[in-house]
C-alpha cells in the first residue's frame, strides 16, 4: 500500500536587507526515498532553479521573489510546500543590523503624522525586516483595529518590488482623528512604530440662499449679486458654496434638510439667507445626539466686503 508524502517542515517567508545571507528548509516524510527540487518565481516567471535538489536552500537575498520546493517519491507520488515569499528592502544596509540578530522585527518605515480633510482619504504606512516575515498590527489610541490586521489586505508594492503595510481609509471622519501605531511580530519578538497623531480637518461648507421676489415684500435690489460675490469671498476661505435663488418654502426646507445631511459631527457649516433688507448668516454646527446648535447675526446690507 502507497502512503503519501507528508510534509513536516514547511518553508516560511522573510523579510530581509538586500544582501542578506539565509537558507529555506523544508522537510517530509514518507515510507520510500524523496528527492526535492525547488522553484522560484520572479515578475509572473515560474523556473526550476538548477541544482537545488536538498532539502534546504541557501539564498544571498538580491530581489522579491516566491519560492515552492516540490517532493517526490519513488512511486511518482508529488507534492508541494507552501509558497513563500522573500521579500528584500534594498533601501536597508545590512550592516544597519544588529550584531547577534536572530531575525526579531525591526521597524525600517514608521507611519508619519498628517492632516486630512474630512471624506478624503488616509493612508498610513509601516514596514519591518524580520526571519520569518513579520505580520501586523494596527491600533488607534490603544485600541486594537481588528479590520487592520490582516497583511494581505492593506499591502502596496512600491517600484522596487519591496512591501509596505498600508492601511487606508478611503472616506475620514471626525471619529478617525487619533494617534495610530502599529506592531510587527514574530516567533522571535515584536517591536512597535512611533505613535503619531492624525488630524481630521473638518469641512467648510457654505448654502447661499437669495430671494429676489416676495409675496408681501418689494422686490430686492441685487441678491444675485450678493450671493455671487458673497460666495467668491467664501471660496477664498476654502468653503465649497451651493447658491440658490428664489426659492418658495418648500423648497427652502428641502435645501436646508439636504444641506444638513452633508453634515458630520465638528463640521462647521454657512447657511446665508438674504430676507427683506437683512442678510442673516445662519452658523449650524452638528452637537451632540446629531441635534444642531443654531446662532444668528443680522448684518446691514450697506455692509461691504
Amino acid at each position: 500500500m502507497q502512503t503519501a508524502i507528508v510534509i513536516t517542515e514547511q518553508p516560511v517567508s522573510v523579510s530581509v536587507p538586500l544582501g542578506y545571507s539565509f537558507t529555506l528548509h523544508c522537510r517530509a516524510e514518507a515510507h520510500t526515498s524523496l528527492q526535492y527540487q525547488w522553484f522560484c518565481q520572479c515578475q509572473s516567471v515560474r523556473y526550476e532553479i538548477p541544482g537545488a535538489t536538498k532539502q534546504d536552500l541557501p539564498i544571498t537575498a538580491q530581489q522579491t521573489q516566491l519560492y515552492t520546493c516540490r517532493i517526490n517519491d519513488l512511486y511518482r507520488n508529488v507534492i508541494f510546500s507552501d509558497w513563500v515569499k522573500v521579500e528584500v528592502h534594498p533601501c536597508v544596509a545590512r550592516g544597519l543590523l544588529p550584531q547577534l540578530w536572530q531575525g526579531e522585527p525591526i521597524i525600517i518605515l514608521n507611519p508619519t503624522e498628517q492632516k486630512v480633510e474630512v471624506g478624503k482619504p488616509l493612508q498610513l504606512q509601516c514596514a519591518a525586516i524580520g526571519v520569518p516575515a513579520p505580520s501586523y498590527q494596527w491600533y488607534r489610541n490603544g485600541n486594537l483595529l481588528e479590520h487592520q490586521k490582516k497583511k494581505k489586505l492593506w499591502v502596496t508594492l512600491p517600484r522596487d518590488g519591496s512591501e509596505t503595510l498600508a492601511t487606508e481609509i478611503t472616506h475620514t471622519k471626525v471619529s478617525d482623528a487619533g494617534t495610530y501605531l502599529c506592531c510587527a511580530s514574530n516567533s522571535h519578538g515584536e517591536h512597535w512604530t512611533n505613535a503619531v497623531d492624525i488630524h481630521i480637518a473638518t469641512g467648510k461648507l457654505a448654502l447661499l440662499v437669495g430671494n429676489n421676489h416676495y409675496q408681501h415684500h418689494p422686490n430686492l435690489m441685487a441678491p444675485v449679486m450678493d450671493v455671487f460675490e458673497l460666495s467668491l469671498l467664501l471660496k477664498q476661505l476654502d468653503f465649497q458654496v451651493v447658491s440658490l435663488l428664489d426659492l418658495n418654502k418648500a423648497e427652502m426646507v428641502a435645501a436646508v434638510s439636504r444641506f444638513l445631511q452633508l453634515l458630520e459631527k465638528g463640521v462647521y457649516a454657512v447657511e446665508r439667507k438674504k430676507i427683506g433688507k437683512w442678510q442673516t448668516f445662519h452658523a449650524v454646527m452638528p452637537y451632540l445626539n446629531f441635534q444642531y446648535f443654531s446662532a444668528f447675526v443680522a448684518i446691514d446690507p450697506s455692509w461691504q466686503n
